[in-house]
């Protein structure tokens, strides 16, 4: 009978995390969240001119105040790479769940953006975190992030956005 070299065979696992599930997370993280902020756009501005544009400043307000700190206050955003891996996760997590809590309680409500505020938040924090942290801690974010939708998901089902 002929040996086989395992180790030449490489690990199909390892293949199935790095080449399919890992480019899915970073790929779906922001554009799951950018799909919800520009739906919740267009739901405001089916509501009329004056709702759509306080939407559409709700979703840019946190947007604009990320890119200045990173442009003239990179060293306020020093801290997320200063985090431990398995911290940020958790708190990751925790941030995820409750922003989709905020959007399940909120929704397209009337009034101040609340929901469009905090998913512009959670957004630029994920892109400004892809461009200014280490690699491996910059995932934490994301996994945990996704973590928490699903987690919400699981317990509570997709929120009604309408």
């Amino acid at each position: 009978m002929k040996k086989v070299d395992v180790t030449k065979l490489g690990n199909w696992g390892s293949f199935i995390i790095k080449n399919i599930i890992h480019p899915f997370t970073v790929i779906i993280t922001p554009t799951f969240m950018l799909g919800l902020i520009i739906y919740m756009i267009v739901i405001a501005f089916g509501k009329g001119i004056p709702d759509g544009i306080r939407s559409f400043s709700g979703v840019i307000l946190p947007m604009i105040v990320v890119t200045f700190i990173f442009l003239f206050q990179k060293d306020l955003l020093e801290w997320l790479g200063k985090i431990h891996v398995l911290l940020s996760y958790a708190l990751s997590l925790i941030i995820g769940i409750l922003v989709m809590w905020v959007v399940s309680c909120l929704g397209s409500s009337d009034g101040v953006p609340v929901t469009e505020i905090v998913l512009s938040s959670s957004f630029s924090i994920i892109i400004f975190s892809y461009v200014f942290v280490q690699e491996n801690k910059m995932l934490s974010y994301y996994y945990g992030i996704v973590s928490g939708f699903l987690i919400f998901f699981i317990l509570f089902g997709f929120p009604e956005l309408i």
